[in-house]
């Protein structure tokens, strides 16, 4: 075993290290090229350096652009306000320097031969508009139009001020301002958890955290729960719309990069604190959050930053949840690869409904800490780590009307033969996510060279240590039917004798129940090097190469715990929790049985004792493990080459990535029979190769105008759930077998993108932008959903001989696209007189439409999930008088969720949102706010609207929490 380590070892250094050679190679050819030798120069030329601030507040300015004037070369200035011209021959020049909102400014360097000169530059505030245009919310916007303007990409920046102006809680909230994206709330606390972009569910799409690769703490899939990560904690978001070859393979969306601040980014030491309250219409308690920050610079000429912040929220959410817990079913029997006919009586039915009352604390912890250091003029050093951690309490009451599948027909008509039951149940879940990142690196010039170089470590973790469900049932007198003429709220059509009954607490004894345990954890360590070589020549401005090593160690932990069986009356001082009143939400269902919220914490307890004591049996009293379980390495090669040219006003980057795979799945083979379940380990391998070539054109005809165009290639890897190697056998009787078995033989998606769009920035931080896209891709895979055939496995004819066996396992899917149109517009009208001048607006509209053949029968032509149609954000903005607010309304349209039985599918509604902050300075140092969010949710309407069909008539997940209020004051020192 050791001697195959070993191997299996070697194998990946000598990957690793031909990816290296291979880029190395390149770039030396590259540099190879060009007549004149790096050491030549370097006799002759020297180096400009220098940092840009704004002279009213000394606050570095990244995003501006800074031409040289005497050689046409340009560059940007990057965070802390820092830039650099290389290869410069001695002699006197012209510094040309443009940042929307300031007034352009020149200065005057010299450089001697092989020296560096170093120059300060201060931008002053354009003389049409207030001084106050440069602090406050306006200062944010004008960084993250000024970075985006520059950007070799079609990104979209939004500084952290910017998202802090917003009322919003997490990084999915904050990133659905920006165009094309969309965010997929949580079911129950209503807060975003999920982003889309451009019609991309989340596991389609890159996120990073300070340059290193996010860790998954989803148990199947490959999405980043974005409500772990708090908003505030953040010092800066970019989302890249279209990527370069040195970015990374996988994000046929796009890459969301998240990044913590530095001292170098501040004017000076800085000391902030931030205390605030928050209150949900429907929550009893209050919550609160404090945050922290401290940041400066010391050492000899300022060398050494350090920066570090930490923040801690917990709110309350307490609310209602209409929940169609299985499938709906058609009242007249028919197979389910067919459309439901429902002309002629025939209506679908749940036969799986209930209301749940959740009561939820949400505790976010974060940190992160950044540490600088500029060695000298040539090489800067930097560690930077973050830890985030959401934890989650649910405990939800409520009722259940269950029927029995066992046959839920009876000559051909609805009529559960086993009987419909009445649940009143309760369930208390503890879920833990966690993220941490820690990162090494830095960046040294040499001559014509640039050398970036990091090393990295990520760790997702979930954790749900304590997941109980338990209910008490009462036998119906017969099938059930539903009214409804309420688009939200069902209405179970019982007998006078069954309504009275379900209001007892003798009539119910101990049915479903469940306790289990699931744990995931995802490792990436990963290591970077890039080199960039410019030749000093004035049409190529760079050739830049590197490689990437990456290592995902993955695991997926799930046990049953306990079940138990036998005989237990609800009614008692033990379970009795009284009725519960639904009519917050308008509920047509009454006051409720509800169980003892004490009890339902302690159930593990209590059916352990009663287990242990005889009175109950815990049916999972065998081997507990669930065949889900597994543990995975996915190793990734990569190497790039690329280059950047520049002809008069236009911008020409090109150049092709490789990515290699190598995937391991150690999973688990689940053996059911007659005789019980038995449990054998099971292996799986296999590797892939991706050419990834990426091609971008910027047209720059003046310093307010952008013209971009893309082509370029992505891909999105299959989902963990479809790879592992679980095996699940059923021997349904003396001669058949069924199995399914996962396939981890999946190709990734791959596509080919195309972008172009315009953008014209106005003086007065504003912009006017449009932009199409299509995308194309082939070997789609739906997320949680993958076409199914027949395959087979040698080994198993042999082990199970005279057996005739039947094995499914999971498809690539066939080609899908998206197409669509992206506008903005955000302008502030400070040329109007007084209080008025004080105005500014805020609008983003996205049009998108998707389209996938699946694979899956009937369905050739379906829409993505969580892709809806339209998408956009308008927002009215106020600063002046040391007043800042912002009214934004959020809205977006209808999308899929998950495909159906019935080929009748399940849909998000489309639903609106509108926000509103307020906020004082008292004076400098010192600022007072009030947020509101969802201001016109009076509770009646639900944030969270999930139904069977686009219609809306059949609810399938339906959740009412109201407005949430925060309010607080922020304290700098």
């Amino acid at each position: 075993m050791a001697d195959g380590f070993m191997k299996h070892s070697f194998k990946q250094a000598l990957r690793a290290s031909a990816c290296a050679l291979s880029s190395m190679t390149l770039m030396a050819s590259a540099a190879a090229v060009f007549p004149l030798s790096a050491a030549a120069q370097a006799q002759e030329a020297g180096q400009i350096s220098g940092k840009l601030t704004n002279a009213g507040t000394g606050t570095p300015l990244a995003g501006a652009k800074i031409l040289l004037v005497e050689t046409g070369a340009t560059t940007a200035s990057r965070n802390g306000g820092r830039f650099e011209f290389r290869n410069v021959p001695a002699g006197a020049y012209t510094l040309e320097v443009s940042y929307i909102g300031l007034s352009d400014t020149t200065a005057a360097v010299s450089v001697a031969e092989g020296q560096t000169a170093e120059i300060d530059v201060a931008m002053s505030d354009l003389m049409l508009l207030d001084s106050v245009v440069v602090i406050g919310q306006r200062a944010s916007q004008a960084s993250g139009l000024n970075q985006q303007r520059v950007a070799d990409n079609l990104s979209n920046v939004v500084s952290a001020d910017q998202a802090g102006r917003f009322p919003d809680t997490n990084a999915a909230e904050a990133l659905q301002r920006v165009p094309g994206v969309a965010i997929n709330r949580e079911e129950k606390g209503g807060e975003g958890r999920y982003i889309s972009i451009r019609g991309l569910d989340s596991g389609l799409n890159n996120f990073k955290i300070n340059g290193i690769n996010v860790a998954q703490t989803d148990t199947e899939t490959r999405r980043v729960p974005l409500d772990v990560v708090q908003a505030d904690a953040l010092s800066k978001i970019v989302v890249n719309k279209t990527l370069l070859p040195d970015m990374d393979g996988d994000g046929i969306g796009g890459s969301v990069e998240l990044e913590t601040g530095s001292a170098f980014d501040l004017k000076d030491r800085l000391i902030r604190f931030n205390l605030e309250g928050n209150q949900n219409d429907f929550a009893d308690k209050l919550g609160g959050k404090v945050s922290a920050t401290y940041g400066d610079t010391f050492g000899a000429d300022d060398r050494f930053g350090v920066l570090v912040s930490a923040i801690y929220n917990k709110r309350h959410t307490m609310g209602y949840n209409n929940l169609q817990d299985e499938d709906y079913i058609p009242y007249f029997e028919q197979d389910e690869g067919e459309p439901v006919d429902l002309s002629g009586g025939n209506m679908l039915i749940p036969w799986w409904f209930g209301l749940g009352n959740f009561d939820n604390e949400r505790e976010n912890i974060g940190g992160s800490i950044a540490l600088d250091y500029r060695l000298d003029e040539n090489t800067s050093l930097y560690l930077k780590g973050s830890y985030n951690r959401l934890e989650d309490i649910e405990l939800s009451s409520g009722f259940f009307i269950i029927a029995d599948d066992d046959e839920l027909y009876q000559d051909g008509v609805y009529n559960p033969e086993g009987g419909t039951v009445y649940r009143v149940r309760s369930e208390y879940e503890e879920s833990v996510f966690s993220n941490s990142t820690l990162t090494v690196g830095g960046s040294t010039s040499h001559n014509q060279f640039v050398f970036d170089y990091s090393l990295g470590y990520a760790l997702g973790i979930f954790e749900e240590p304590n997941d109980y469900e338990v209910g008490f049932e009462f036998e119906l007198s017969g099938p059930v039917l539903y009214d409804y003429s309420d688009p939200f709220f069902p209405q179970p059509i019982l007998s006078d004798d069954d309504q009275a009954a379900i209001r007892d607490p003798s009539n119910f004894v101990l049915g479903g129940n469940d306790i289990d345990l699931d744990d995931s954890r995802d490792e990436k360590y990963i290591g970077q090097f890039d080199v960039t070589y410019e030749p000093g020549i004035s049409w190529l401005s760079y050739v830049k190469s590197g490689f990437k090593l990456q290592r995902s160690e993955r695991s997926l932990f799930e046990a049953n715990v306990l079940e138990a069986e036998g005989d237990l009356l609800l009614s008692g001082a033990i379970f009795e929790g009284g009725l519960l009143d639904t009519s917050d939400i308008g509920s047509p269902y009454g006051s409720i049985l509800r169980l003892n919220p004490s009890s339902v914490k302690n159930w593990r307890e209590i059916a352990e004792q009663l287990v242990a004591d005889g009175v109950l049996e815990n049916a999972y009293a065998g081997d507990p493990l669930d065949a889900d379980s597994y543990e995975a390495t996915e190793d990734i090669y990569a190497g790039y080459l690329m280059a950047k040219a520049v002809q008069g006003n236009f911008e020409f980057l090109g150049g092709a990535r490789v990515e290699y795979l190598d995937f391991t799945s150690n999973g688990y083979e689940l053996i059911e029979s007659e005789d019980g379940e038995s449990v054998l380990p099971r292996t799986s391998k296999s590797n892939n190769t991706q050419f990834l070539p990426r091609f971008q054109v910027n047209y720059r005809p003046s310093d307010k105008m952008v013209i971009r165009g893309a082509a370029y290639t992505s891909l999105a890897r299959p989902e963990f759930l479809f790879l592992n190697a679980a095996t699940e056998i059923e021997i349904e009787d003396s001669n058949t077998i069924s199995a399914f078995v996962g396939n981890p033989d999946l190709k990734p998606a791959y596509a080919w993108n195309f972008d172009l769009g315009a953008e014209y920035y106005l003086n007065n931080i504003g912009l006017v932008s449009g932009g199409v896209f299509y995308k194309s891709i082939d070997d789609f895979i739906f997320i949680d959903a993958a076409p199914e055939g027949e395959t087979s496995i040698p080994e198993l004819n042999a082990r199970f001989p005279g057996y005739n066996i039947d094995v499914e396992t999971v498809f690539n899917g066939n080609r899908a696209e998206v197409y669509g149109a992206e506008f903005a517009y955000m302008n502030q009208f400070t040329n109007l007189p007084g209080a008025l001048g004080g105005l500014g607006v805020y609008g983003n509209f996205t049009l998108q439409e998707t389209s996938a053949d699946t694979g899956l029968e009937g369905r050739e032509d379906v829409p993505f999930f969580n892709a809806p149609d339209y998408v956009g954000t308008v927002a009215l903005t106020y600063q002046k008088y040391g007043i800042e607010g912002n009214l934004a309304y959020t809205f977006r349209g209808e999308s899929l969720e998950e495909l159906g039985p019935y080929l009748i599918d399940k849909y998000q509604q489309s639903y609106e949102t509108l926000d509103g902050q307020l906020r004082y300075a008292l004076n400098k140092k010192t600022s007072i706010y009030v947020n509101a969010i969802d201001i016109l949710d009076d509770g009646l309407d639900p944030v969270v609207n999930k139904t069977l069909g686009k219609e809306g008539r059949y609810p399938e997940d339906v959740t009412f929490n109201g407005r949430t209020v925060t309010f607080g004051v922020t304290l700098e020192f």
